[in-house]
């Protein structure tokens, strides 16, 4: 199966995750509306619950699959036959540690309910999830990217379905249930037909001692990850209450689909790119490293700048019943051009065998956030949890890059230029953002605003496209 290049990859992945979010963003739109703020909440926190313990059935042994069949891609079978066995047990175990603590919550049947459903899809994506793997290593994602949005019709046409026909939660969550299992399904197949993969569990103990080696540090990486992602929505659902949830998931929702579509499917795309590099060519590394850098930073500034100044009209003309939710959502796109970033350097750390320094950077994450959270969301409720948020998105950010700039030798002079024409250009774009805002429909004032704020980035010559072509093998 041939390779495709870092521009092409992150152009199939990039494409499918914008038209899975214009639906999820649909979607998201007409559920977050067309139920009650309580009932969307729990929808949230049983989603968000089960994803707490969905890192204990993969524990990082995607990533550690990734790099190593990278690397030697010719055992690639091997490891996955190993890693679906590891699977099979780590999934009895989490299960049970799930349903006990949900039914010694105290929470209603609906609740738990909404866990069991969350539970199965949890168990769908944790093998689906190391079988795309093996495409990512071999630094392909067409397929995975026509699932991603084979997936999203299926949630948008069921979920949309049961919210006209009996706006019954559960119902809506079965959406979920049946697009992961066809992702799953889907991805099983391919494995079979296109790289002849045998998916029977095996159990090779050199494989499995090797995995267990590396495991501790990707684990606790997954782990901390995990717990940062999802236990401010479970948080607020045990210290404030269900409708909180549903607050603060207008802003984490908006912001964490912004992530997802750029940086996640470049920085998917990127890893086993920076994987071959640290083996074998130095000077290629950085090229690429900074190249990813640039790229991240002109991407992110606008999103940010954009979504600080348009926020407060955005969520007055289609979130209504949610502008309470204002000042967390401006808090929490401050943190835009960080969370991007930190796609490029926690991947990179990775890739490069440092993964114990990422695993020491997200676990202060994850404890900060925890340690914020317990303190701001008694005092300020969901606000106190976008505050959590900015906080430790731009601690991890700093951490890492440290450890970056120690790898590569790095020099502020190396990132100067793009970080001040980009905030330059970001600074005229929300001046002239704010000032037709009184005049102009919003969506008007967003292309106009991003438009302009491009050209300015070519008139300063922040960067050349033979350079990108050039570094990125396009």
């Amino acid at each position: 199966m041939a390779k495709l290049g870092i521009i092409k990859n992150t152009t199939y992945f990039t494409f499918a995750l914008i038209l899975q979010k214009i639906l999820s963003f649909i979607y998201f739109y007409f559920l977050s509306n067309g139920i009650l703020q309580e009932s969307f909440g729990r929808y949230v926190f049983a989603l968000s619950y089960a994803s707490l313990f969905s890192t204990f059935i993969d524990l990082g042994m995607t990533a550690i699959l990734i790099r190593e069949s990278s690397r030697f891609p010719e055992k690639t079978n091997d490891y996955l036959k190993n890693i679906i066995s590891l699977k099979f047990f780590l999934s009895i175990v989490t299960l049970v540690a799930l349903y006990i603590i949900i039914n010694i919550s105290g929470k209603p049947a609906e609740v738990r309910m909404l866990v069991y459903l969350a539970s199965i899809i949890m168990l769908f994506d944790s093998f689906t999830i190391s079988f795309w793997g093996v495409f990512r290593s071999r630094q392909n994602m067409s397929y995975e990217s026509t699932a991603t949005i084979f997936v999203q019709i299926i949630i948008f046409v069921m979920g949309f379905s049961a919210l006209i026909f009996t706006k019954n939660i559960i119902y809506i969550m079965m959406a979920l249930v049946t697009a992961s299992a066809f992702n799953f399904i889907y991805s099983m197949i391919l494995l079979k037909i296109k790289l002849k993969f045998s998916i029977k569990p095996a159990w090779d103990i050199k494989i499995v001692k090797k995995f267990l080696i590396m495991l501790p540090v990707f684990a606790l990486g997954g782990i901390f990850i995990k717990i940062y992602n999802a236990s401010d929505s479970v948080l607020l659902g045990f210290l404030a209450s269900d409708k909180a949830v549903g607050m603060y998931a207008i802003p984490t929702k908006t912001i964490t689909s912004l992530a997802q579509i750029v940086p996640s499917a470049f920085a998917a795309a990127i890893f086993p790119v920076f994987s071959e590099h640290y083996k074998n060519s130095f000077e290629n590394l950085k090229k690429t490293f900074l190249s990813a850098f640039s790229y991240l930073v002109m991407i992110s500034f606008p999103i940010a700048g954009g979504l600080i100044i348009m926020a407060p009209i955005i969520l007055k003309t289609i979130w209504k019943p949610y502008i309470e939710a204002t000042s967390t959502f401006v808090v929490m796109s401050f943190a835009i051009p960080f969370i991007f970033l930190a796609f490029a350097t926690g991947y990179f750390l990775i890739a490069c065998d440092k993964q114990k320094n990422n695993t020491i950077n997200r676990g202060i994450q994850a404890g900060l956030s925890l340690l914020l959270n317990f303190i701001l969301i008694p005092l300020y409720s969901y606000l106190g949890s976008g505050i959590a948020f900015l906080i430790v998105n731009i601690l991890v950010f700093i951490l890492d890059f440290i450890y970056v700039k120690k790898v590569l030798n790095l020099k502020f002079s190396d990132i100067k230029d793009v970080l001040t024409k980009s905030l330059f250009a970001c600074i005229i774009m929300m001046g002239t953002a704010y000032a037709l805002s009184f005049y102009l429909h919003f969506i008007f004032v967003i292309i106009i605003s991003v438009l302009l704020y491009f050209i300015v980035l070519m008139i300063l010559k922040a960067f050349k496209f033979s350079e990108i072509k050039k570094y990125l093998h396009l």
